[in-house]
């Protein structure tokens, strides 16, 4: 069976390729399949913080560098597409940065891309990552600024 669009890449797949199981071949295959480029595949935000919290569970060897480094690995991979640069920001940001929440680090990199402001109440956390955190947040007409 094949396919003509870009499909969606689930967390599972990736996951059953670091195990030893009945789906493990195959996902290692579809994986190496990614990497080569002979599949394309969109990679959610969802599943790259997925990822970073379930893979070190699973291997529990993993570090957060370690994790990192198997997320930046597949992020570079010629069938990987999707908000690859903001997410290899955002991964860049976790691994570096310990106790930063993976989705903080995504909000900040996709802020730093899209030159947006964070709502947030993490404000020392999200400045600290360049963010633009208004404090206090806008209330109205006369703090939010036109759209």
């Amino acid at each position: 069976m094949s396919f003509a669009a870009d499909g969606l890449l689930d967390t599972n797949a990736v996951l059953h390729a670091y195990t030893t199981d009945a789906h493990s071949a195959e996902c290692r295959a579809f994986l190496a399949a990614l990497e080569r480029g002979d599949v394309r595949a969109r990679i959610d935000p969802l599943v790259v913080h997925e990822l970073s919290y379930v893979l070190p569970r699973l291997q529990k060897q993993m570090d957060r560098a370690a994790v990192a480094g198997v997320l930046l690995m597949m992020l570079s991979w010629s069938g990987v597409v999707g908000p690859v640069d903001t997410l290899v920001d955002a991964v860049q940001r976790w691994s570096a940065t310990p106790g930063l929440a993976f989705v903080d680090a995504f909000l900040a990199a996709r802020a730093a891309s899209e030159r947006a402001p964070v709502y947030t109440k993490n404000v020392r956390e999200l400045r600290a990552q360049g963010a633009m955190v208004p404090d206090p947040l806008p209330s109205g007409p006369s703090t939010s600024g036109s759209r």
